[in-house]
């Protein structure tokens, strides 16, 4: 890696940290490189390492994307996967990685919503909420103007990021990209959640404003070849594999913004031939943030 001269910095947020614990931080030291993030404003003591690219040079960079790993938990995959971007973008690329260890399956599928009952967490300590308090550290860090970022989540990435938009509308996303998730929190009140929303934190008026979010979903026609998974029964009615599932979900959003009377502002792109291969799907995710 070239050491970039003049570009490491520490920054300190303004929010004061729990008692004993470190403020979050965050430290550039070379174009390619990880740090590790604590969360002062949610849970310190989960730790997430970052993976990330930082544009060389001395101009600051032109923004930040977010690209979030799935199931296999590879921030550093993530990295190698978004840094052409990144560096095409002149963006800087942040690759959160959420362990097994710190964040198991509700914590980052469901984005920490709920506990391992299954009740609803404050609202602080959400994992959803990290990436909003990663973004200000970062930015601060970086000198990056944006005031938004953009942000892309594939298969299990895409179930956090999905949830981002229903449930943390306020989110400071520009474009989030959700790509084949494998299954879905439905933005209707007639599935319980964490399925869908009944009885979850979103009311009508965050249903509202999160159709006029610019959202992407991103799903591969040929993403057919989980049928046979051991779904649980929830994921299962949702459809029979990922694509089903995916066009099942925008259906459901689209009829729940005609009872509201609300514009569904978000779109719909089939990657053509494409199954659930995700060096395949998250080059097409990212080309979706070039306009």
């Amino acid at each position: 890696m070239r050491r970039i001269l003049c570009t490491t910095v520490l920054v300190c947020l303004a929010a004061a940290p729990a008692r004993g614990q470190r403020p979050s931080t965050v430290e550039f030291r070379d174009t390619l490189g990880s740090f590790e993030f604590r969360d002062s404003r949610g849970d310190p003591s989960r730790p997430v390492k970052v993976w990330y690219y930082r544009p060389a040079g001395a101009a600051p960079p032109s923004r930040i994307v977010f690209l979030l790993h799935g199931s296999t938990r590879t921030g550093q995959q993530a990295q190698a996967l978004g840094a052409p971007f990144a560096r095409a973008q002149r963006a800087i690329l942040l690759a959160p990685e959420f362990s097994l260890t710190d964040y198991p399956e509700s914590s980052y599928d469901f984005g920490g919503v709920i506990d391992s009952t299954g009740r609803i967490r404050a609202d602080s300590l959400w994992t959803l909420r990290l990436i909003e308090h990663l973004f200000d550290a970062a930015r601060q860090a970086s000198g990056a103007a944006d005031s938004s970022y953009d942000i892309v989540g594939h298969s299990a990435g895409g179930q956090f990021v999905h949830r981002l938009v229903l449930f943390v509308p306020e989110a400071r996303f520009r474009r989030a990209v959700v790509s084949s998730p494998g299954r879905y929190a439905f933005p209707s009140a007639g599935v319980q959640f964490p399925y869908g929303l009944r009885g979850s934190p979103a009311d009508t008026a965050t249903l509202r404003r999160a159709f006029q979010r610019d959202v992407l979903l991103l799903l591969g026609d040929k993403d057919v070849a989980d049928q046979a998974r051991a779904w649980e029964p929830e994921t299962a009615a949702q459809g029979r594999n990922r694509f089903a599932r995916g066009l099942h979900f925008f259906a459901s959003a689209a009829e729940e913004a005609f009872a509201l009377g609300t514009p569904l502002a978000w779109r719909l792109r089939i990657a053509e031939g494409v199954d659930h291969d995700p060096p395949r799907m998250v080059r097409a995710a990212l080309d979706l943030l070039k306009n």
